[in-house]
């Protein structure tokens, strides 16, 4: 069986074929509407499906999104401002009238989380903590196999956790939320604000450091602590047994994870550092087309 996968981002949609072995056999990807997404989204991606079937037997869609999603209607249930008129778009009711197929639409890094199980950094684990470390923070829940939705679909939402007391706006309406500390984008600001420079990526922040340089070592001393902060209160709370932690900066591999490992030893509770452990994603921006066909499969297996 072949799923053709989508993950939509705010500047591109990716677009794969990946089968039942979880094999990718075909990858593309197009630029994301910047207007009147509810509506263009959904027909670029019925274009997309109608030309990937020129070559290659098409028996769903899987969608990792952006997004509070409706999984169970494949309907976007609310999207910010980087997404156009996103809210209400319609996927799976839109393809099965079009194209007659089945669609699974999941979050972006719920999907994630799904594809690192199915193949890639968690493979092999049953329960874990996803984390996502980005322009701002995603978490996923996985225990015994299954996604941890909540209530209305909103379980996971780690990077809201308020890590500091009336401290950095966030854009949820909240203050001190982890992720603006403990993101990427939280790391760079910290350090433009240190170092007073208007632009660094990064590649660039990572290689200051690994140099010794001493306003980019004392930033990253600082991030650390945040997100061990942050990865211990969720550890406490849930108790996973084992987190994984992709996003962009989780690229440096071994050696990032050294440094994260370190600080979360001295935050988390002993009992609880004596079993938990972390590990680095491994699909990187894959991982969210791999958990929508793994989806997908699941799907039409039952």
């Amino acid at each position: 069986m072949n799923i053709v996968c989508f993950d939509i981002g705010g500047t591109f949609i990716k677009s794969s074929v990946i089968n039942e072995k979880g094999d990718m056999l075909y990858k593309d990807k197009f630029p994301t509407p910047k207007a009147n997404c509810r509506v263009l989204i959904p027909q670029k991606i019925i274009e997309k499906i109608k030309e990937v079937s020129n070559y290659f037997k098409v028996d769903a869609a899987g969608i990792s999104t952006a997004g509070l999603v409706d999984s169970q209607k494949g309907r976007i249930i609310y999207a910010s401002d980087n997404l156009p008129d996103y809210t209400g778009a319609e996927f799976s009711s839109v393809l099965r009238e079009k194209l007659n197929i089945h669609c699974c639409v999941e979050n972006d890094v719920n999907a994630a989380a799904l594809g690192e199980m199915w193949h890639g950094g968690a493979e092999g684990l049953e329960s874990f903590l996803f984390i996502s470390l980005g322009t701002g923070i995603g978490g996923a829940i996985i225990n015994e196999g299954n996604l941890i939705r909540g209530v209305k679909g909103g379980a996971g939402e780690i990077g809201h956790m308020v890590i500091k007391e009336n401290g950095i706006p966030c854009n949820c309406g909240g203050q001190g939320c982890f992720e603006r500390y403990a993101s990427t984008s939280g790391l760079l600001r910290a350090y433009k604000d240190e170092a007073c420079v208007k632009e660094i990526n990064g590649e660039e922040f990572i290689k200051l450091v690994r140099e010794g340089d001493p306003k980019a070592n004392n930033v990253y001393s600082r991030y650390l602590e945040d997100l061990a902060t942050g990865i211990s209160n969720a550890v406490h709370i849930l108790d996973p047994g084992d987190v994984i932690i992709g996003g962009g900066i989780s690229a440096q591999g071994n050696s990032f994870l050294n440094d994260i490992d370190k600080a979360f030893r001295k935050k988390v509770m002993k009992s609880y550092g004596e079993y938990t452990k972390l590990h680095l994603a491994k699909l990187a921006n894959d991982a969210g087309m791999y958990g929508v066909a793994y989806t997908a499969l699941k799907k039409l297996s039952e």
